[in-house]
């Protein structure tokens, strides 16, 4: 999936003006969108632990100390990445949905499995060449997540606009 774009992932109906939309929509349209960054979070996820794995392999290799082993190093690596700006979202049940998983058999093609379980055989020009190609991949996915957000954000503003406008609590409990 090169040159990710939402409406590659979006396989619900969006509303073209959400002022037309009831609340129940317009929640619905939220939830929706929320899948489909829960999907890419979750193939970002996969491509950053891939991308720090090399990085952390390169480090290992710029020290010159052949006998530092690279899963000691791995958990600070990869606990690196595992909390953005600002307040923790709650939990959520993860189900990705299929394109997800295309997302993460990209990211297997250019850094597989059996590439990972032996990094130090591999030629560093290899690691060079995968390191780039998944950056690349991760910028595309962050930017499809980034565009989600942009769309969820429009969605909620117009909830809180309601909200805003006297919206009846029968109207919000729906």
């Amino acid at each position: 999936m090169d040159d990710i774009t939402v409406e590659q992932l979006i396989n619900f109906d969006e509303p073209g003006e959400l002022t037309s939309c009831s609340l129940v929509e317009l929640r619905a349209v939220r939830e929706d969108y929320q899948a489909v960054e829960n999907g890419l979070s979750y193939a970002r996820r996969i491509v950053q632990g891939r991308l720090d794995t090399v990085a952390v392999e390169l480090e290992r290799r710029a020290e010159q100390d052949p006998d530092t082993d690279l899963v000691h190093r791995l958990p600070s690596a990869l606990a690196a990445h595992t909390r953005g700006p600002g307040l923790p979202r709650p939990g959520q049940d993860l189900d990705p949905p299929p394109w997800a998983d295309e997302i993460v058999a990209r990211a297997d093609q250019l850094l597989g499995a059996s590439m990972l379980s032996d990094l130090a055989s591999v030629p560093e020009p290899d690691l060079l060449a995968a390191m780039g190609a998944l950056a690349a991949l991760e910028r595309d996915v962050s930017s499809a997540r980034r565009e989600v957000h942009t769309r969820m954000d429009r969605v909620q503003d117009e909830i809180v606009a309601r909200y805003q406008a006297g919206a009846s609590v029968d109207d919000l409990l729906r």
